[in-house]
């Protein structure tokens, strides 16, 4: 009796452990193809200002104080007016040449931009 309940006990305890695991993308996804989120809109304040400065602001390009060929990226005025314009995907999409010097900016996240813009590009 008591090798069944230690058997049994063992067998609870090693199903536990199957149990237990921890998505890492880079192992779901070696592809680098994470799924895309197509529900969420971005908004402004916390994901498109942060991608503007990191790619488009923080070189110097697109600032205030530079603002190369005029464009502005780190305001919302700025941003606004170029994407509803179409400078602002035309320059970074599939055959913009945006950020300059650096790797296209991934195609969930281009997705992820054009939300925003069509939802009416809300300063949020």
């Amino acid at each position: 009796m008591k090798i069944i309940v230690t058997i049994l006990a063992s067998f609870l305890v090693l199903l536990s452990f199957e149990s237990c695991y921890y998505d890492k993308a880079e192992l779901l996804y070696p592809d680098g193809k994470v799924p895309c989120d197509t529900t969420t809109v971005m908004k402004f304040s916390t994901d498109v200002l942060p991608l503007m400065n990191t790619h488009c602001n923080s070189s110097g390009c697109h600032n205030t104080a530079s603002a190369s060929s005029g464009v502005i990226l780190d305001t919302y005025n700025g941003v606004k007016t170029q994407a509803v314009n179409g400078r602002l995907m035309g320059s970074t999409g599939v055959n913009g040449s945006m950020p300059k010097g650096a790797a296209k900016l991934p195609s969930c996240t281009l997705a992820g931009i054009q939300r925003w813009i069509d939802s009416g590009t809300p300063n949020n």
